[in-house]
């Protein structure tokens, strides 16, 4: 069949103008999408000429259309709309995404008239004519100006169909230690120009290497196989991983600190210099010279970000203090509320503001649930939720074990490599600190998982009644320290706890009556994970969720197990990143069965029972 001359037009036009560019999950779920558009065309072809007439003249006759067509598969479905009639429909597929962009910019038409598909798109309808006289020229929901009004943090062509509605978290500053040439031999142009900039010149843009790989291959021209792992690293570091806030310590050799400065640019390449032609702006705050603490690395760039000890050393060598925590870059934080923990926490509305209620009061609350129920996960979010916000600044985590104690939590003394005794601040001192230097109406949440592996009296000692709501600001006498100290209003502690675990000592009681306990279950029935298995459309899927829910009864009226031991929600709920559901066969295999195999360890034809029902569930 001869392809028509208007369709190899725009066949014939480059990535990006025209249509959409759909991602890996899009694509992944091809083989459904095209079940959808055969049941839609049998569907269309069975109407009667007059509606299917209503149906190319009017964009919202159309949808209609389509959502009676059979069961709904929403990508596909606002992918044709929009193909179909661009005017009235956004190049989203995601209908989370649309939900997302309709509710933040709700109050621009007086709040939206409704969740159901067609009222989401009439909503976007109406906010696109209200944003229209405010901007200059087309535009679509990523453009500058308009993409922060709904939290979006990537700007996005007018043409790209976003695929998921997580906006990713900001990313905290990143610290650097850096050799100006070797023994700093560029210092004095670099800190006198206000840049930093590497060597290899033979490579041309950095912006143009897809991979580490692709910068391997440009830099062995001989063709030798070797790895130059640290050349290539320090490449695609300076490049990609080097972001606009950092700080930098330039270094002379491995004895000697030259400077400190913050990045204020992008990475660019510029080929009219001599040598040292990748390049980044500094603001240098700080030059001059200062005995480094032991030997330096001795590559080109370093990230030394996850070495907070070593970053307050250099902090205070260089700047004369310390910061008590790691700030984010001066970009808006995305915005976080309510309505976005119950989209990604699949918890009922009544039981999150029970939740957030228990912490308000106790300031302490423990998530305890079996494994799989999200808890981690829901922790840091409850905290977003709480702050209005996703800054991480103001949320650490930790996690304790059986060797775990009071010297690495609070303070104690550490060896140092003269052979003496230091005193070293834990995280949980610096964080109040940080906390208690901040405003008291901003709250800060330290995070802190498998609560009940830890030695609570050994790891709490004093804090233990310091952490109690009602003598927060009261002040105790520190063990290593001659220093009063209290627990700032403002922070809260979200433990959790794996119900599941049978290694486990019943908990501490002083610690059960300094924390609100609240139990997290399954969020099989809960709307956010009926949304997210309906998007799936994954008949596998639904097979599955099926049986764990049988399962999950059998579990919780055994004598030796109950409801603690469930399997949780987040077994079925990661985003495939297979075709055809391979990923829940190898949930079963690989993580389900052998944990029944665990729980009905003296029954094991009780769990070759339920093992046989879960393969049948994925067959």
């Amino acid at each position: 069949m001869e392809i028509p001359e208007s369709m190899s037009a725009w066949l014939a036009r480059p990535t990006g103008t025209a249509g959409f560019e759909p991602g890996a999950w899009y694509n992944g779920a091809m083989w459904r999408h095209l079940i959808w558009a055969s049941t839609f065309v049998q569907y269309w072809n069975d109407l009667p000429e007059v509606e299917r007439e209503a149906a190319r003249t009017d964009p919202w006759e159309l949808q209609r259309v389509m959502l009676a067509s059979g069961d709904d598969r929403s990508d596909i479905r606002n992918a044709i709309q929009f193909l179909a009639r661009p005017y009235a429909f956004e190049p989203i597929s995601s209908s989370k995404m649309k939900t997302q962009i309709r509710d933040s910019l709700a109050d621009r038409i007086r709040g939206g008239t409704g969740n159901t598909p067609d009222a989401i798109d009439r909503d976007l309808f109406a906010i696109r004519a209200a944003l229209a006289p405010e901007i200059e020229g087309p535009f679509n929901f990523w453009s500058p100006g308009i993409a922060e009004l709904w939290g979006s943090t990537e700007p996005e062509s007018a043409s790209t169909v976003v695929e998921t509605a997580q906006v990713p978290e900001p990313r905290p500053r990143h610290y650097w230690l850096y050799s100006p040439g070797s023994q700093a031999s560029e210092w004095e142009e670099f800190s006198a120009s206000g840049v930093m900039a590497i060597g290899w010149d033979q490579l041309d843009d950095l912006a143009t290497y897809p991979s580490r790989k692709a910068i391997r291959q440009a830099l062995d021209v001989d063709g030798t196989g070797g790895s130059m792992k640290n050349a290539v690293l320090a490449l695609w570091q300076f490049q990609n991983e080097v972001a606009v806030g950092d700080i930098v310590y330039a270094k002379r050799g491995r004895r000697e600190i030259v400077g400190r400065g913050e990045v204020t640019s992008d990475a660019r390449f510029e080929p009219d210099r001599a040598s040292f032609r990748h390049i980044r702006s500094v603001k240098w705050t700080h030059t001059g010279t200062w005995e480094h603490p032991g030997d330096a690395a001795t590559k080109t760039l370093t990230n030394i970000t996850a070495y907070h000890d070593y970053v307050a050393q250099l902090e205070e060598l260089v700047a004369g203090e310390v910061e008590l925590e790691l700030p984010l870059q001066a970009t808006p934080l995305p915005t976080y509320d309510r309505a976005a923990f119950l989209k990604e926490v699949y918890l009922s509305e009544e039981r999150y503001e029970r939740l957030r209620s228990l912490l308000a009061r106790k300031k302490n609350v423990i998530l305890a649930g079996p494994p799989g129920v999200g808890k981690t996960f829901a922790a840091k979010r409850l905290a977003y939720s709480i702050m209005g916000v996703k800054d991480p600044s103001r949320v650490q985590m930790v996690q304790f074990h059986q060797s775990y104690s009071y010297e690495d939590f609070m303070m104690g003394y550490r060896p140092t490599e003269a052979g003496g005794f230091t005193l070293a601040e834990g995280p949980f001192y610096r964080f109040c600190e940080a906390a208690r230097a901040d405003d008291d109406d901003r709250p800060y949440f330290f995070i802190i998982d498998e609560i009940n592996r830890g030695n609570i009296s050994k790891i709490f000692g004093e804090l233990l009644m310091l952490i109690e709501a009602g003598k927060r600001e009261q002040a105790l006498r520190l063990l290593y320290k001659n220093e009063d100290f209290s627990v700032p209003a403002n922070v809260h502690i979200i433990g959790m706890m794996n119900t599941a675990d049978r290694s486990l000592a019943v908990l501490d009681y002083a610690l059960r009556r300094r924390f609100g306990f609240f139990e997290m279950a399954p969020g099989f029935d809960s709307s956010g994970f009926a949304q997210w298995q309906q998007d799936a459309g994954s008949p596998i899927l639904d097979r599955l969720v099926e049986v764990v829910i049988n399962l999950n009864e059998t579990i919780a009226k055994d004598p030796a197990l109950g409801q603690g031991f469930a399997i949780g929600h987040s077994y079925l709920s990661s985003p495939p990143g297979d075709e055809e559901d391979i990923w829940l066969t190898s949930v079963v295999e690989d993580e389900l069965i052998p944990l029944l195999d665990e729980y009905w360890f003296d029954e094991p034809a009780k769990a070759e029972e339920w093992a046989e029902k879960l393969r049948a569930a994925v067959a």
